[in-house]
């Protein structure tokens, strides 16, 4: 991270010599969801949980950009949504070095879903499987996991200038100085004690290419580290894996593979996540300008280890794995700021659990303004 450091001292020097700032302008962007889900299961041990529902989602963007004399640019964006509360939020500087910037509970630079060219949105990413993914200690959860991405984190940023690298080659870093929650932090504002195995620190690389017309290539790592539980730490937090997708004319073909270690500490009677292994593969296909149709399947095997203790007796483990399974058909149709969707998914082994085989199918209609 020292070379980053030297990088951000650099372009904040070049902005100290700047003799005026123009006023930068205020817009407002965004989209209102509604949803109609319809949840099932056929398997004698999964449930509905959810049957029907109707829902309602606001999400928009308070944005600022401007443009100092010397020709760096620098754009401030907050969002806004749920109860229309104040939510994640960042402050960039692009200069002739690269970008610099501020994010808070912003920023997330993971190549998880950098092969998803599904016509609604990956599987895993919303609905009964989504949501509950992350992992960050050994137990096993019951989402789909992808692991930890900085943008869930207070972070320090930088980006290789746009086109100064062969093979359409850039590269992000990111540093979170705290692995504690302190989403919605303003100016001024402390730093928060990560609980449990929470990590002090937490540091994440991308790197992007586009060697040829129409393909793109993406891979992304994370580690959390000086985890405060450290002396009975078995296993540290890491995080990655690689994805990519071709286009060709109405065509798309996007595929994934990505690795997750949970942290673990001392195990004591239990069942543990040892690791995670995703892979992801999606087809799509623009029957029209307005019109587009997707297939993909995502399978997310956890290695998992049980340990009984009896009495004083030496510790039994068992190994075993389980594979989650995720196949979505989706179709959306676009006219103007408006986009119908109708996605239809199942779940095998939902929530790492044999034979609870759960289905769910999502009308949307998306505004865009």
């Amino acid at each position: 991270m020292k070379k980053i450091t030297k990088i951000a001292i650099a372009i904040l020097f070049s902005v100290a010599s700047v003799s005026s700032v123009f006023a930068g302008e205020l817009s407002v962007t965004g989209n209102a969801k509604a949803t109609y889900t319809i949840i099932s299961s056929d398997s004698t041990t999964g449930t509905s949980s959810g049957g029907k529902g109707i829902g309602i989602a606001n999400e928009f963007s308070l944005s600022g950009a401007g443009e100092l004399d010397n020709g760096m640019t620098w754009n401030y964006a907050q969002d806004i949504d749920g109860a229309t509360v104040q939510d994640d939020a960042k402050l960039t500087l692009t200069t002739d070095y690269g970008t610099v910037g501020v994010f808070v509970s912003e920023g997330g630079i993971s190549s998880k879903y950098k092969w998803d060219v599904t016509s609604y949105a990956p599987g895993s990413d919303y609905g009964i499987s989504g949501g509950a993914g992350k992992h960050a200690t050994g137990g096993v959860a019951s989402g789909y996991t992808y692991g930890d991405d900085i943008g869930g984190f207070n972070n320090f940023q930088y980006h290789t200038p746009a086109g100064i690298l062969p093979l359409g080659l850039g590269v992000k870093i990111a540093y979170a100085p705290n692995g504690g929650s302190n989403a919605n932090a303003s100016s001024n504002a402390a730093g928060t004690v990560p609980a449990g195995s929470g990590a002090n620190t937490v540091e994440q690389i991308q790197v992007n290419a586009a060697p040829i017309d129409g393909l793109t290539l993406s891979a992304s790592y994370i580690e959390k580290k000086d985890n405060g539980s450290k002396v009975s730490q078995l296993q540290g937090y890491e995080a990655g894996g690689a994805s990519g997708k071709f286009a060709y004319g109405p065509v798309s073909v996007g595929i994934g593979k990505f690795y997750v270690a949970p942290s673990l500490t001392a195990q004591g009677a239990g069942t543990y996540a040892q690791y995670y292994e995703n892979d992801a593969m999606a087809i799509g296909f623009a029957a029209t300008d307005n019109l587009s149709v997707s297939y993909s399947e995502e399978t997310s095997e956890v290695n998992k280890q049980t340990m009984v203790v009896v009495g004083t007796a030496a510790a039994a483990k068992t190994d075993a794995t389980v594979e989650q399974k995720i196949t979505a058909l989706q179709a959306a149709y676009t006219a103007g700021g408006a986009t119908l969707s109708i996605a239809s998914k199942s779940v095998e082994n939902s929530a790492y659990t044999a034979a609870v085989d759960r289905k769910e199918t999502v009308f949307a209609v998306v505004m865009a303004f």
